[in-house]
C-alpha cells in the first residue's frame, strides 16, 4: 500500500515525453490514442506506488481545457490544453499558481519550458529521470507483491493432496 499522498505534484509534458521514450515513440506512428493509454499506464505507477499527485498534460484540440480522471481519483489527472495554449503553457501556469512551486516536479525535454520551470523554483526531470522513477516504482510494486504472496502462503494451512478432490 502506498504512503498517503505527499504534497509533491508531478507534472508530465505528455506528448513531449511520449516522443522521447523509445517504447512509446515507435507506437506513436500507428496509434496515438493507444500509445497515450500505454504511456498513462506506465507513469501511473508513480501515483499508485509513490503516492505522488500526478498530472499528465497534452496539447488539446478544444476551445476549453479538458480534465479527465482515468482512475476516478482526483490525484491522477489528464489535462488537454485549450486551442491556442500549448501543454507547455498549461504546465507553466500550473507551476506558477501552485501553493509551493518547490514541491512541483516537471518532466519534459523542452529546454525553454525547463528554464521557465527552474526559474519558478520547481524541479525539472529529464525523460530518463522519469523512466528511472517509473522503474523504481515498478520494482517496489513487484517486491510488495512478492512479500504479500509469501505472507499469504505462510498464513494459509498446509494443503492436503485430498484438497484437489473438492
Amino acid at each position: 500500500m502506498p504512503e498517503p499522498f505527499s504534497q509533491e505534484h508531478l507534472l508530465i509534458d505528455g506528448y513531449n515525453l511520449m516522443h522521447a521514450w523509445p517504447e512509446t515513440r515507435r507506437l506513436l506512428k500507428s496509434d496515438i490514442d493507444g500509445t497515450r493509454e500505454i504511456f498513462l499506464n506506465m507513469v501511473r505507477i508513480i501515483h499508485d506506488m509513490g503516492g505522488v499527485r500526478t498530472t499528465v498534460v497534452f496539447d488539446g484540440r478544444g476551445a476549453k481545457p479538458q480534465v479527465e480522471y482515468p482512475t476516478e481519483e482526483k490525484t491522477f489527472a489528464v489535462v488537454f490544453s485549450p486551442t491556442g495554449l500549448s501543454a507547455d503553457g498549461v504546465i507553466e501556469q500550473l507551476v506558477a499558481h501552485a501553493k509551493d512551486s518547490t514541491r512541483c516536479s516537471v518532466a519534459t525535454r523542452d529546454n525553454l519550458v525547463a528554464e521557465s520551470i527552474r526559474a519558478s523554483g520547481a524541479v525539472v526531470l529529464t525523460p530518463q529521470d522519469l523512466m528511472d522513477w517509473v522503474d523504481r516504482c515498478a520494482r517496489q510494486q513487484a517486491d510488495t507483491l512478492r512479500k504479500q504472496r509469501r505472507k499469504d502462503r505462510a498464513n494459509s494451512p498446509d494443503p492436503s493432496p485430498w484438497d484437489v478432490l473438492g
